[in-house]
């Protein structure tokens, strides 16, 4: 069986002028959607390659799920912070930071909102395959940076409402979504977008894998899932300089070194990860140790090396579950 729905990882979007106008109207109005949809996969000769159905949900930002129902069942699901992927024939879920892979996914165009940097748009006439209802009006979206995977996605709306998506990759291969019974404005939760992490499979992060997750069953195999991820943030978004993301880690009653008052704190990293030049965090070795129910302690090595400095380091980071997020209460640094 050819299985294509990992298609999705490997694009990106953008948006540009003036017809445009129904696009930035569903970026700007609909801020969530359920619907059905279909996908078409053809090959530059035009032989089917896939056929697949399935039901979608998004909400604004960057939470989204697309769960493929027939002819098998897999997943593709955003919390807002990871980006899980789920392929049941292969007992494999990939976990991977949305912060690392938000300019790459074509996803992001329908539950994201910043999706200028990556795209050029303009307005084109019905493309060969697309639909041909007079209703429909069509955007192309070209990537800007080379080696994206995909040369060109787009878009059909109707009534500033998506319709249609048509993704054209480096193979020439034309993947069609049609959505079909799709609802706007529908009230979601978060809870909605939790990954439930199956029993059994091996599970891959940022290009590595555990095999810790792919032994007996264990009850506590979501919670370790997400206090890795967690960590795996924490650092992507120290070394991407993404200073908001990273302060937002920190919960309201972290104890900031020398009792300093957290605003005083904030201010201070913000000052010393903006003043350098590039930064790579990388961790390894984590281990947990989990307290209470939504109270756990993660211990790792952490290399550190910038422009100026490069050390390895024992850390360890105290978090607690609030309203739902992992933050972290203490940071313990040592040799």
């Amino acid at each position: 069986m050819i299985k294509l729905f990992s298609v999705f990882l490997i694009f990106s979007l953008n948006v540009s002028a003036e017809g445009i106008s129904d696009l930035n109207a569903f970026l700007s109005n609909v801020s969530s959607m359920s619907s059905e949809f279909s996908q078409v996969v053809l090959d530059k000769k035009g032989l089917k390659l896939q056929d697949v159905e399935g039901v979608m949900l998004f909400k604004r930002p960057n939470k989204f799920r697309w769960d493929y129902l027939k002819p098998y069942q897999n997943q593709i699901i955003s919390d807002g912070d990871r980006l899980y992927m789920y392929d049941q024939d292969l007992r494999q879920v990939s976990i991977n930071p949305i912060a690392k892979v938000g300019g790459s996914t074509p996803l992001l165009i329908i539950a994201g909102k910043n999706i200028e940097k990556y795209f050029i748009l303009k307005n084109i006439e019905a493309p060969v395959g697309g639909e041909a209802n007079q209703n429909v009006i069509w955007v192309e979206a070209i990537p800007k940076e080379e080696g994206a995977g995909f040369t060109k996605i787009m878009l059909g709306l109707i009534e500033n409402k998506l319709s249609v998506m048509q993704i054209v990759d480096a193979f020439e291969h034309i993947t069609t979504i049609s959505f079909k019974n799709a609802k706007f404005n529908v009230s979601l939760t978060d809870n909605d977008f939790l990954f439930k992490l199956p029993n059994g499979v091996d599970v891959f992060q940022n290009g590595g894998t555990s095999n810790n997750f792919s032994t007996t069953p264990n009850p506590n195999k979501n919670k370790d899932a997400e206090l890795i991820a967690f960590a795996n943030d924490w650092a992507n978004a120290w070394s991407t300089k993404d200073i908001d993301l990273y302060l937002s880690k920190y919960a309201q009653d972290f104890k900031a070194p020398n009792g300093d008052a957290l605003s005083l704190w904030q201010a201070s990293r913000r000052q010393k990860i903006s003043s350098q030049g590039k930064i790579l965090v990388e961790i390894e070795d984590i281990k947990l140790i989990t307290k209470v129910e939504n109270l756990a302690r993660i211990q790792f090595k952490q290399r550190y090396t910038s422009d100026k400095v490069s050390e390895i380091s024992n850390k360890s980071l105290l978090v607690k579950k609030i309203d739902g997020e992992w933050l972290i209460q203490e940071e313990i640094s040592g040799k």
